[in-house]
């Protein structure tokens, strides 16, 4: 092996591990996000039946392999963050797989690594006990069987390689959809690039009596349609189409979230999910980029990818056949799932997704704007532009690097104060010797620290009751605030309650979150 070549691997490794070590490191000590509280809350903590609802909220396979773990290790903010990490190291493994496959051993090798592993989205999501690195390690894991069954020409079900590779991807997919139910979109547009590639085009995709179509059916389609049946069909049964209606409502909106949350990570707020964010002020130089961004750069990858595309489907048969076919599957998959994401919004009214929901857009993008590039470069071979493509690439590594965040979640950030919220309580609560404690409040808080109490084995505390006049629910059965022994609001449910019974022990700037306790009458 070639010094250049081991370095380039050894480089993408430790890569590769860094994000996986970050990783670990966040699912041990970052205080537990809302959405991973109201996973535990809802569906972990609860019967079996309540495992099986459905609901957005509940990512079905994050949810199915968290519950075992937690009952027998204990509940913790690690225990709830294990299949994420599962996830991550399935995924970041499959991300090395595909990068070598595509790219070689070489300086791209380590810059697409890199690009897959350490977006800031991917990389919080690889700790949050949530349902996307699952979902992303099954997207990586059928993207890299593709790359693979792209070097073999057209489908032959004769091959054992092609049968085994056709399966695995289909239950990748499957399983990818079976963590986040919005992985619909990219299982299905790679699966329909690939069967293009694979059966030699789409004419030959509707000769449904040719053998050849019906076994790439038996060996393609069936097996990912009975896993994902399989695990999916009591959620099926309660899936409705209006529960789509909790998103954004504007393309813009959707594309300037999903620039901010990968190259403006660090200097904006997640304006949708981060209560009490604001969005940039008009002017600033954050509120400028977005805008080029959102109405420049990512309409200029789109193209970019589009062009390669094109240049990989009038390539001729002889010249980098496989190479092509990678172009064609990974390109025609990215593209195709925007142009469906936006179909979808105007057929079925579906909104349009925030950053995290169209999550796949990172790996499908990195990989097809590499492989469109290269398709570009080897009809222009200039070495400005060569130049140029390793230029931007390691501008985006580095604007990467510069957002490692171990402090907490982007689309959570307020919830950083959580644990010091639950401990405020704890230690003025046995401080004052108290039994039976009766906490209430904005419902911001509800689910963190009612996971604290459980976390804590903290018997003398009550559940946390949500009583928030700015809330359009209350817990049922709940006190007037002055009888509370603790009272977590912020300034839209301030109770206005004053006097020396009253005393503050708990205040956040940022959120203007509080704690009142209230002497016992």
């Amino acid at each position: 092996m070639k010094t250049s070549a081991l370095v380039a691997r050894l480089l993408s490794i430790a890569i590769l591990f860094f994000a996986f070590g970050v990783s670990v490191y966040r699912a041990k000590v970052q205080t537990i996000a809302h959405d991973e509280a109201l996973t535990y809350e809802w569906f972990l903590d609860q019967g079996v039946y309540e495992v099986l609802r459905y609901n957005a909220a509940n990512h079905v396979l994050q949810t199915l392999m968290a519950k075992p773990i937690v009952k027998i290790l204990g509940v913790s903010e690690f225990t709830l963050r294990v299949p994420t990490l599962v996830g991550a190291a399935i995924y970041l493994l499959a991300v090395y797989l595909l990068c070598r496959k595509l790219f070689g051993d070489g300086l791209v090798l380590a810059l697409s690594a890199a690009m897959m592993a350490w977006n800031p989205q991917v990389m919080d999501f690889m700790a949050a006990a949530r349902g996307y690195s699952l979902g992303l390690a099954g997207l990586a894991v059928a993207m890299y069987a593709f790359a693979r069954l792209a070097d073999r020409g057209k489908f032959d079900p004769g091959n054992k390689e092609w049968r085994w590779g056709c399966a695995v991807a289909s239950i990748a997919l499957a399983l990818s959809v079976a963590a986040n139910f919005t992985n619909i979109v990219p299982a299905a547009c790679l699966a329909l690039s690939f069967t293009l590639v694979a059966l030699g085009g789409l004419t030959a995709v509707f000769r449904f009596r040719d053998r050849a179509v019906h076994d790439f059916a038996k060996y393609f389609i069936l097996p990912g349609v009975a896993a994902g049946l399989c695990i999916l069909w009591p959620f099926l049964l309660q899936a409705r189409l209006a529960q789509t209606k909790i998103q954004l409502d504007k393309a813009s909106d959707a594309v300037r979230d999903i620039f901010n949350a990968s190259f403006l990570y660090k200097w904006t707020d997640d304006v949708f999910n981060s209560l009490g964010a604001v969005p940039p002020e008009a002017g600033s130089w954050q509120a400028r980029v977005t805008e080029l961004g959102a109405n420049f750069l990512l309409p200029l990858l789109f193209c970019l990818v589009l062009i390669g595309l094109v240049l990989a489907l009038r390539a001729t048969a002889d010249s980098g056949k496989h190479l092509h076919a990678q172009c064609r599957i990974f390109a025609g998959a990215a593209n195709a799932s925007v142009v469906l994401t936006v179909v979808l919004h105007f057929v079925t009214k579906v909104n349009y997704p925030f950053s995290r929901y169209c999550l796949f857009l990172v790996p499908l993008f990195t990989i097809a704007g590499i492989l469109a590039a290269r398709e570009i470069s080897s009809r222009f071979p200039w070495l400005v532009l060569k130049g140029a493509g390793l230029l931007l690439a390691a501008m985006v590594v580095s604007d990467y690097a510069l957002s490692f965040n171990v402090k907490s979640f982007r689309y959570n950030d307020y919830d950083i104060i959580s644990r010091d919220l639950y401990k405020a309580i704890e230690k003025d609560a046995l401080s004052r010797g108290l039994t039976n404690v009766r906490v209430g409040g904005t419902w911001w808080y509800e689910p963190e620290i009612n996971f604290y109490r459980v976390r804590y084995h903290a018997g003398w505390m009550q559940p946390y009751d949500i009583k928030d006049r700015s809330y359009f629910w209350q817990t049922p059965g709940t006190l007037e605030p002055a009888a509370y022994d603790y009272f977590v609001f912020i300034p839209p449910s301030d109770p206005q309650l004053k006097g020396p019974r009253v005393r503050t022990i708990f205040h956040d700037e940022k959120t203007q979150a509080t704690i009142i306790a209230l002497a016992r009458e």
